[in-house]
């Protein structure tokens, strides 16, 4: 089809659709100001008929000292308009945003309103031989309508008379209008529809509608049809030939959102939602700006409420001190902290751009007083006891780490002193302070690591389990995998890819991870600091793993992209101690359910305290001398090798798989350049 016929073709079916809807008469719901409007009507059509009158008999007299029959005529003059008016729902409009069929349908109602006082005044004659004359009815019509028309229209005129002194015009997208396909045929979407229709200047036709309520398929809303349900998108596409797909449903969860999008992205059209809104006359009241949907959205379940009780416990009226506060996940712990109303806040880290971003962003929400910031390593024992003297929290997150996979195979020294021994440090510093609770964040890469950092962490674990069995703080570690958005993961890295034309890298198609947001992993990391005892490992609900290369899809389309035609996604093999699956627990560790049905706690099988004490003071040493062979060996003697041994022939392999397609992608572009 030609761009002309295309043309031709959408401005037909917008003429019929708006043809349809002022047959109908279908308009949006009530809005505000429908009953102020409707008492200003009555008033202008008094007033009307009043100066209707007086030019006709040219004296000014008031309804006090008209004939007696002048009052039921003056009351049947004046009602007739505004029965109309109602009739064909004029006062369920937002006139800011009227459009062709608003106008319509008002000048309908004075058309009919002219037609029925002629009536009345043939009756009148006829029957009761009063005179009620045609130029009277037809003055009355001409203020009547200026009276009515002047606050309905005033924004329109006003805009008009702007574009004529500028001496330009908004251009107008209904030349090459975007066909639009509304899913949700309920109230938002019957609104939506109407602003669509009488708005051809913001370039949507809406040619059909979609909705899984078997009620409303078949049937029509403002002239549009509802085509069908999920389960008939092939033939709405071919039938309809959609170049967009507006959600109009606004209380969808996350999972019903993933569910409808895994329905329609992919099929490459690009899909657009509501801005947040209170109710439909949201959409007529301001302007409107479809976005996009948020990766967020698409990942994991809906949210777990907050047990507040469980946060008070923890947080509510204490100090709380929070170590590598400057991180993405110490940062937001320091955020909900303060939200959730504790007395006292210590932010302790060693980045020095990360502590003066979070007192910037601070100081502009709270009093300074509420909160400290103390630069500093955890790797240095006295000053930590210097902050925990000073300042004596009640609960300290341990959040410091360093948590990149790759970078740490490079430096496992590094990842030891810091990860093993800084929380060594923590707990025995907060031990001798006499803090009553310890929360280690810990990770999912914990579980059968493959890696130098998984095994730093789960030494940490380890750590927390074998001090807490004589201490009187309540310890426990925190499992969850990765989170959405942090710094130097997944999502920002395809973004910046992405935003670079591409390509967009996965180490493997068959890679899977755990995702969360940030501000929900907190929320359960503050609640499980009141479920926290004698060392436990609790275990967050992740929901299901996502495949990382059907993540990137998601995101090249949620930018406007086509995967592999717009933006190429290239397969990279495994990095070094990756693994393709993450595990939030051990196969021997059993896992009970706790007070909050988003944490789990994991039964911990014994540690021998004195061996691994002496594990631990061997592994001091081997990294204090900065020997990163022996110091990678030793952590593996420690903590099980065979997840690592395992993830060494997965990469062996991915790499292989990866250089396999990377020759049959270019095998395939060399035969298109010669066909």
């Amino acid at each position: 089809m030609s761009d002309k016929q295309k043309k031709v073709r959408d401005n037909s079916e917008r003429n019929t659709i708006i043809k349809r809807a002022s047959a109908r008469g279908l308009l949006s719901p009530r809005y505000r100001g429908v009953f102020f409007t409707f008492i200003l009507d009555i008033a202008f059509c008094f007033a009307a008929f009043w100066l209707a009158r007086m030019a006709m008999f040219k004296e000014v007299a008031f309804p006090r000292n008209y004939l007696d029959f002048e009052i039921p005529i003056m009351i049947i003059t004046a009602a007739a308009p505004v029965c109309m008016l109602a009739l064909f729902n004029c006062y369920n409009v937002v006139w800011k945003f009227a459009g062709r069929i608003e106008f319509i349908k008002f000048v309908a109602a004075y058309v009919i309103s002219s037609v029925f006082l002629l009536v009345v005044k043939l009756i009148l004659k006829a029957s009761f031989n009063v005179e009620y004359w045609g130029t009277q009815i037809a003055l009355y019509m001409i203020f009547a309508v200026i009276f009515t028309a002047i606050p309905r229209f005033f924004y329109m005129f006003v805009s008009y008379i702007r574009h004529v002194r500028r001496g330009n015009f908004p251009q107008s997208k209904s030349d090459q209008p975007i066909r639009t396909i509304i899913y949700g045929a309920g109230n938002i979407g019957s609104v939506l529809n109407n602003r669509f229709i009488s708005n051809a200047d913001e370039g949507y036709l809406p040619v059909a509608f979609m909705d899984d309520d078997k009620d409303k398929q078949g049937k029509s809303i403002g002239g549009v049809s509802v085509a069908g349900g999920l389960d008939d998108i092939e033939r709405i596409i071919e039938l309809y030939e959609p170049e967009i797909f507006v959600i109009a449903i606004t209380d969808l969860t996350k999972s019903q959102l993933k569910s409808i999008y895994e329905r329609l992205g992919k099929y490459n059209i690009p899909i657009k939602m509501l801005p947040p809104i209170s109710d439909a006359q949201d959409i007529a009241n301001s302007s409107l700006t479809l976005h996009d949907i948020k990766i967020e959205s698409l990942l994991g379940r809906d949210e777990f409420k907050v047990k507040k009780e469980l946060i008070d416990l923890s947080v509510k009226d204490k100090v709380v001190m929070v170590t590598g506060g400057a991180g993405s996940i110490g940062s937001e712990l320091c955020r909900q902290a303060l939200i959730f109303g504790c007395k006292h806040l210590v932010i302790f880290d060693q980045s020095e751009n990360g502590m003066f971003n979070i007192d910037q962003e601070f100081c502009k929400k709270y009093d300074t007083s509420r909160y400290s910031l103390v630069m500093g390593t955890v790797r240095e024992a006295d000053k930590l006891a210097w902050a925990l003297d000073k300042f004596k929290p009640e609960t300290v997150f341990h959040a410091a780490a360093y948590k990149h996979v790759p970078m740490m195979e490079i430096a496992p020294t590094e990842a030891i002193k810091n990860n093993v021994f800084g929380t060594k440090n923590v707990i025995e510093q907060c031990q001798k302070a006499g803090v009553k609770r310890f929360v280690l964040i810990s990770t999912d890469k914990a579980v059968n690591p493959a890696n130098v950092m998984g095994a730093s962490k789960r030494l940490a674990e380890m750590l927390v389990q074998t001090r807490a069995e004589n201490s009187e703080m309540q310890m426990a570690a925190v499992r969850f995998g990765n989170v959405l958005g942090s710094s130097g993961s997944v999502i920002p890295t395809f973004l910046r890819q992405i935003r670079e034309g591409g390509p967009v890298t996965v180490t493997d198609k068959n890679i899977k991870r755990y995702f969360m947001t940030i501000p929900e992993a907190v929320r359960l990391v503050l609640q499980t600091g009141a479920l926290a005892s004698s060392g436990e490992v609790f275990v967050l609900d992740m929901g299901d793993p996502v495949y990382i290369y059907d993540l990137a899809c998601n995101l090249i389309r949620l930018n406007g992209y086509v995967p592999n035609k717009d933006i190429q996604i290239v397969i990279s093999g495994l990095r070094p101690g990756e693994k393709l699956f993450e595990e939030l627990r051990y196969d021997k560790e059993k896992v009970d359910a706790t007070m909050h049905e988003g944490i789990f706690v994991t039964k911990l099988e014994s540690i021998d305290k004195a061996k691994f004490d002496r594990n631990l003071a061997e592994l001091k040493k081997i990294a204090t001398s900065e020997d990163e062979s022996a110091t990678e060996k030793k952590v593996f003697e420690i903590v099980p090798r065979e997840a690592r041994e395992q993830a060494l022939k997965e990469r062996e392999s991915s790499i292989r798989a990866a250089e396999a397609e990377a020759k049959m992608t270019d095998d395939i572009v060399v035969d298109k350049v010669v066909a």
